[in-house]
């Protein structure tokens, strides 16, 4: 009687081996989903190998079949090679492939009844006339299609230069070779202009996958694309693992965006795993971006990737003339709009033209205290200051989501001296319709996004020219195409500027590159102002000289020196606990051993120390930062390090979690 290899979707790096019933043999293989006893409950799994022996006598039985369908062999290798790179637990992975997770999947009516479209051949018409670069980047990519083979594509296109118009003919190459097309966005909102593009030129055989979906309809494209009957399917991060037999070719959109990362459970990079999974079958995989990451510069450089230039825009449209505003010198006491800012908006508003506006805080105020006694509103639950929110109004904590009642005055003195400041994105809409009544105002931050539907309604309305500014976090600051927008502010370029992230700078001239690419994309010039305290900070004067190369010059050699990515290959070692002493004992013990193993030559290990945000969600917080200059030494100081965790005497007491590649280190 042959046994099965499970991997349960639990926090737990290891697999359970159980027997096969003689009326379940020939139909448990591989990539099956069962029911096991576990713990004594009964568990949901994937049978990931068969084996002919067990090496202990007793060995319980698995229960039954869940109905559900197989994952193909492809996703299960993926799976395991997510697995092993950033050592996460191989049935967690496996779950994550399926949409809406495993419970009611196999009886899902929305996939089961899921109804094919039929393909509509539809012309491909040239929206403007193409530049030669475009010409020369889609007839590469459309001969790696047809070629076939692992072919890794840089398109480093400036703002407007129609990157996404070389995605669309590549698309349409795979579908005439009979192919299939993955396109990931790194945000839900962005998604909604792509689907639209993408669905004028192949119908209604593009599907979409993402969180904000209901499990239904995310259920009914999963299944659709497992038949073949979808030509694309667009999503964001999870969309990786959509299960697309015949994929001919894999698009990464806004490669650089941090969004990509998986931040909490499974770590993983999805833009990495679209590279690897793209290498795994053999295709064409383009990541565009008019900012690309240093890693993706580096692939670059090193040969692993070909980079394919876009280095001017469509129609000739010129890039938009970038200012800055030196509020040391401009601003008004407590206002965020500076006088030029001000004059130029209400310039565009008297020509009818469109502005968009740019503050990555959301809320009213960062923080709130009291000018008699001193009293600032804090979370209970994390080391951090409560957020001023005034609609509601409320102090509400952006980490864990307590929220309490903001008051007039002091609840510790009842003095009515609060001082408001770090404005965010409500403050900014008060101000901007005190000064400019009769302007149609529409605000766009993570606040919004909780309605579902409403991000997306605000951004069409205002594609249709229904608001005349367009105000917003980050979720406003790359991919969208509003011919009509000619001034783009931002209100303040120093918020991310100096945290004690080696990414910082970097982050910054994107998020500003990008914001200001959002300018003068129609027929009108477009115009940038930069409002800032720092206008020579290296990020700041490179995203307004428009000097890419000397900031990515500068920014290499400082990683360089200081042994950070993309010169060395980085890992996390991530405690938490409720008892600090817990956390920092076992961190300090983890951290010694690490030290000391002479195996791990080459590992510089960084720590232990608490994280800037040393309490989050009642958790206490402590890192430790390995460097090592080859990924697979990295990764075996990592394990090295969860296994010392694991054989503590208080294993339950201290939660370790290992993050391979991280973007933040804070």
């Amino acid at each position: 009687m042959p046994f099965a290899e499970i991997a349960l979707p639990l926090p737990l790096r290891q697999t359970f081996l159980y027997r096969v019933p003689e009326h379940l043999d020939g139909e448990v293989k591989p990539g099956v989903q069962v029911q096991v006893p576990f713990r004594g409950a009964t568990k949901r799994g994937f049978v990931v190998a068969l084996a002919a022996e067990s090496a202990r006598e007793e060995v319980r039985d698995l229960i039954g079949l869940t109905g559900a369908p197989p994952i193909s062999p492809h996703l299960m290798a993926l799976a395991r090679w997510i697995a092993e790179y950033y050592l996460a637990p191989l049935g967690e992975v496996l779950a994550a492939t399926l949409p809406g997770g495993l419970e009611g999947f196999a009886k899902s009516r929305a996939r089961r009844g899921a109804e094919e479209d039929p393909v509509v051949p539809l012309p491909l018409p040239e929206r403007f006339t193409l530049t030669g670069e475009q010409r020369a980047a889609i007839a590469t990519l459309e001969g790696a299609i047809a070629r076939g083979g692992f072919a890794p594509f840089l398109l480093h296109g400036v703002t407007a230069s129609g990157k996404t118009e070389v995605y669309l003919r590549g698309a349409a190459a795979a579908r005439h070779a009979g192919r299939q097309t993955l396109v990931l966005v790194p945000e839900v909102a962005l998604g909604g202009q792509v689907v639209g593009e993408f669905r004028r030129r192949f119908g209604a055989r593009v599907g979409v996958l993402h969180s904000y979906l209901a499990i239904g309809e995310r259920r009914r494209t999963w299944e659709l694309a497992s038949r073949g009957a979808l030509d694309v399917v667009v999503g964001a991060r999870s969309a990786v693992f959509a299960p697309l037999p015949k994929l001919g070719l894999i698009v990464v959109d806004e490669e650089h965006e941090p969004a990509y990362k998986q931040s909490t459970q499974m770590r993983y990079h999805g833009r990495d795993v679209a590279v690897r999974r793209a290498q795994m079958l053999g295709i064409p995989a383009v990541l565009g971006s008019a900012t690309p990451s240093l890693e993706s510069h580096a692939n670059v450089a090193r040969g692993k990737y070909t980079r394919l230039a876009l280095p001017r825009r469509v129609d000739r449209r010129a890039m938009p003339q970038v200012r800055v505003v030196d509020l040391r010198r401009e601003a008004a006491a407590g206002a965020l709009l500076s006088r030029s800012l001000r004059d130029a908006l209400a310039k565009r508003l008297e020509r009818g033209e469109q502005a968009l506006l740019f503050l990555n805080r959301r809320g009213h105020s960062h923080y709130t205290q009291c000018r008699a006694c001193g009293w600032v509103p804090e979370c209970p639950h994390c080391d951090i200051a409560l957020t001023l929110h005034v609609a509601p109004r409320a102090w509400r904590c952006h980490y864990c989501g307590h929220a309490e009642a903001a008051g007039a005055v002091c609840p510790k003195c009842h003095a009515a001296l609060l001082r408001f400041g770090g404005a965010g994105t409500q403050r900014a809409e008060r101000e901007i319709q005190a000064a400019f009544p009769k302007a149609r105002l529409a605000r766009v931050d993570t606040d919004v996004a909780r309605e579902r539907g409403r991000v997306s309604e605000l951004l069409a309305a205002f594609g249709r020219g229904e608001a005349d500014i367009l105000l917003g976090t980050q979720m406003i600051a790359k991919g969208f195409d509003f011919p009509r927008v000619t001034l783009v502010g931002v209100l303040d370029a120093d918020v991310a500027l100096h945290l004690p992230d080696f990414r910082a700078a970097e982050r910054a001239y994107q998020l500003l590159t990008q914001v200001a690419g959002r300018a003068g994309r129609g027929s009108e010039p477009g115009e940038v102002l930069i409002q800032t305290c720092t206008p020579d900070h290296p990020a700041i004067a490179a995203a307004v000289l428009s000097n890419e190369r000397g900031f990515l010059e500068r920014e290499l050699a400082e990683r360089k020196e200081a042994g950070y990515p993309p010169a060395m290959r980085i890992a996390a070692l991530l405690f938490s606990g409720k008892e600090e002493e817990q956390v920092e004992e076992s961190a300090t013990r983890v951290a010694e051993a690490l030290r000391s193993d002479a195996a791990l030559e080459g590992v510089t290990v960084l720590g232990p120390a608490p994280q800037m945000l040393a309490r989050m969600r009642g958790q206490h917080r402590w890192h430790i930062l390995l460097k090592a200059a080859r990924a697979t030494v990295l990764r075996a100081a990592a394990t090295r390090a969860l296994d010392v965790a694991e054989q503590a005497k208080r294993p339950r007491a201290v939660r370790v979690v290992a993050d391979i590649d991280p973007y933040e280190v804070l």
